[in-house]
């Protein structure tokens, strides 16, 4: 039994406030059972597991129990509870992703229900990526793919007129530095293009079928 300080009380209290309308009142463990609509065995157990109490039964003394903080720590536990929850749920999930190898197909023949979840970790995974930079968004590679792009056109583009005032070469080899430097940027070009032919947005899982 994990025993709260008053400090720790105050704080949950603050966080998990009685319901409008509801007096702070000190009550017993079975008053406190009805008040809550469970059993006095549940209450035992709450009590067993850290729920405040102003006073310990025992020998004719009754248990007083004081409502508020008994309702902040249960909202607490709730919470605390839903958390572990979505963070079991959250494993499964990704678990089976890992046991279907995480293709599109072995996805797609899960129930629908689990390929919301499947999907979930994974958008969640990518979210997680992007912020540490390890996953870029597409449109941000092609903006910087556009910009390295221009930057080396602008520059083969110059380089036989800078080349050609800086070393006095002759006509016919500036021609030929041209024609390469032309040849550097168009397969520059086809470089890039095929880049986007062979990484193109995948749709194999329908929104229709998460929706399912």
């Amino acid at each position: 039994m994990n025993k709260l300080s008053a400090a720790e009380i105050a704080k949950l209290c603050k966080r998990h406030p009685l319901p409008a309308g509801v007096d702070d009142v000190v009550m017993t463990r079975e008053q406190l059972a009805d008040a809550f609509q469970v059993t006095l065995n549940t209450v035992t157990a709450w009590i067993a597991k850290g729920m405040p109490m102003l006073q310990e039964g025992g020998q004719g003394k009754p248990y007083e129990l004081q409502l508020s903080a008994c309702w902040a720590w249960r909202q607490a536990q709730k919470a605390d509870d839903a958390t572990q929850s979505e963070k079991v749920r959250r494993a499964q999930a990704a678990l089976r992703v890992a046991l279907v190898g995480g293709t599109d197909d072995a996805i797609e023949a899960l129930d629908p229900k689990t390929r919301r979840e499947i999907m979930a970790v994974q958008i969640e995974q990518e979210r997680f990526r992007q912020e540490r930079n390890e996953l870029m968004r597409r449109d941000d590679v092609r903006e910087a793919f556009e910009v390295i792009f221009g930057i080396l056109r602008d520059r083969m583009n110059a380089a036989p007129d800078v080349i050609e005032r800086r070393q006095a070469l002759a006509p016919e080899v500036v021609n030929h530095l041209i024609d390469i430097c032309d040849e550097i940027v168009a397969g520059t070009r086809d470089a890039i293009e095929r880049f986007w032919r062979d990484h193109p947005v995948r749709a194999d899982v329908s929104r229709d079928s998460l929706d399912a």
